[in-house]
């Protein structure tokens, strides 16, 4: 049965530790309760939203003045026989297994059951916070990883009814995907085709993945993760501008066609830069971290000073790579 909390204090949830409290927070652990949630919701005219883990979230001091729902659906089936070859080409060589993952799992501990399974195309993305659904709403990558290299479909609650979509049909892009254009679309589950592996290796690769983590994230600082998205050169428009910005760049800093937006913020002096609580880390750029007593207004105060920086120094825009609630 869900359990409806009133002014439940957002600050406790996220991984800064900052933000207001929600008029009304319920966890959902099925795709009825889901549903039922956001109908409830809509029948009292009441605003919601959808989240997983909240590490991705600035949320507004003032708090949400709607219902949170927190997706804890955490379905994890997997296909009781090898799976014909796969039509992708990185799958060719492998027979693989399918896998269908609710939205609300956490995605370490997906990628370690996986990895423990012997299967394959995650292991590189050990140490990303959050969950499953979010990772794939934002097609989250690491370490020449992403999220939708090995996915099938997703299924999700459009409002009306569940529906699913093919890989193509997400339109994933860098950090972003279709759900990301229509917020009303609610990830429920993501179906996947991994190719087998010895899990020994896989799990000594997410490991020595999760420990380089851990010298830019040091465990429990409160920081959402990398807070801006890095450069994609194709995206930079016109082409006018593009040339321009590369022609400022050391030729070692473009990888991939990306530009890490790290040493941007570096190059333009972000190092260090502190708002209140909110700070910059001193080891590196695009860190940003509650130091203590940080609030939502510091944030937002901090991000746009730094988006200036970057402006000045090289003509672009940044975006910010974390979500904002209650604003």
């Amino acid at each position: 049965m869900m359990k409806l909390r009133k002014n439940y204090l957002m600050s406790g949830f996220t991984t800064m530790a900052i933000g207001g409290p929600a008029k009304f927070f319920v966890a959902v652990k099925s795709e009825s309760e889901l549903v039922a949630a956001i109908q409830t919701a809509k029948a009292a005219k009441l605003k919601w939203c959808v989240l997983g883990e909240g590490s991705n979230l600035i949320v507004a001091d003032k708090g949400y003045e709607g219902v949170v729902i927190q997706n804890k659906i955490q379905k994890f089936d997997l296909s009781p026989n090898p799976l014909s070859i796969s039509p992708y080409p990185h799958l060719r060589r492998g027979r693989g297994r399918k896998v269908t993952i609710g939205a609300g799992n956490n995605l370490l501990k997906t990628i370690i059951k996986l990895d423990q399974l012997g299967l394959s195309g995650l292991e590189k993305m050990a140490g990303i916070p959050g969950t499953v659904g979010g990772a794939v709403y934002g097609c989250a990558g690491a370490y020449g990883q992403e999220i939708k290299d090995n996915l099938l479909k997703v299924r999700f609650f459009d409002g009306r009814k569940i529906r699913e979509f093919s890989r193509e049909r997400c339109r994933f892009g860098y950090r972003t995907s279709i759900f990301k254009k229509n917020k009303d679309w609610i990830i429920v589950a993501a179906v996947f085709r991994f190719e087998t592996g010895a899990p020994a290796r896989l799990l000594e690769a997410s490991r020595k993945i999760i420990k380089l983590r851990a010298i830019k994230y040091p465990p429990g600082l409160r920081c959402p993760g990398s807070f801006f998205k890095n450069i994609k050169l194709v995206d930079l428009r016109p082409v006018s501008a593009r040339n321009s910005f590369v022609k400022k760049l050391p030729h070692e800093k473009i990888m991939y066609g990306k530009v890490p937006v790290g040493y941007l913020l570096e190059a333009a002096g972000a190092k260090g830069i502190r708002s209140r609580g909110i700070r910059v880390a001193a080891h590196h750029g695009n860190l940003i971290y509650n130091a203590g007593r940080g609030r939502a207004k510091d944030v937002r105060d901090l991000a746009a000073r730094l988006k200036a920086l970057v402006k000045k120094e090289f003509g672009i825009t940044i975006e910010e790579e974390v979500q904002y609630l209650g604003f």
